[in-house]
């Protein structure tokens, strides 16, 4: 009889331990399950921030007797609207005064530049007077933000 006693408690005793180890196992799935679930969700609104942005950046293009153009691209997932280029640098001009790199007129603001799409601004560097970088503040709009801005250096040389 004493060996019943003993054999019913170690039963007893394995089974309450696989139904602890089960609820501890179960716990630890749903904490992963839960984590997982979140990164999910943390890349779905990534996902819908990206497909919302454009990404205005600039390339020169060297050309003929100083000519450069400055080449507008959008690299980014959704339409640009509203493109404003501005020159920091003070030896630029629209005209033929004493500036080391004339910009001819382009439209400002560009309206509207799609993915993939881009537009050009053509300059005339003077020979012996030109500089080595131009520095540009590009400013556009967007479907996720009116103040997007990227300030780029470009090599003229």
């Amino acid at each position: 009889m004493s060996m019943d006693i003993v054999s019913i408690v170690l039963s007893a005793f394995a089974i309450a331990l696989t139904i602890i180890m089960y609820f501890k196992h179960d716990k630890r799935l749903k904490k992963q399950e839960e984590k997982l679930n979140a990164y999910q969700l943390k890349k779905i609104d990534e996902e819908e921030s990206e497909n919302k942005k454009a990404q205005v950046k600039g390339n020169v293009i060297k050309g003929d007797k100083g000519r450069r153009d400055l080449r507008i691209y959008n690299t980014g997932k959704a339409p640009a609207k509203n493109i404003y280029v501005e020159f920091l640098d003070n030896y630029v001009g629209h005209d033929n005064s004493a500036e080391k790199v004339i910009v001819m007129d382009y439209p400002t603001p560009y309206e509207f530049l799609n993915t993939n799409d881009h537009f050009d601004i053509i300059m005339h560097l003077y020979a012996y007077n030109s500089t080595d970088v131009l520095k540009v503040r590009l400013t556009w709009e967007d479907d996720f933000s009116n103040q997007n801005e990227h300030i780029q250096h470009f090599k003229l040389t």
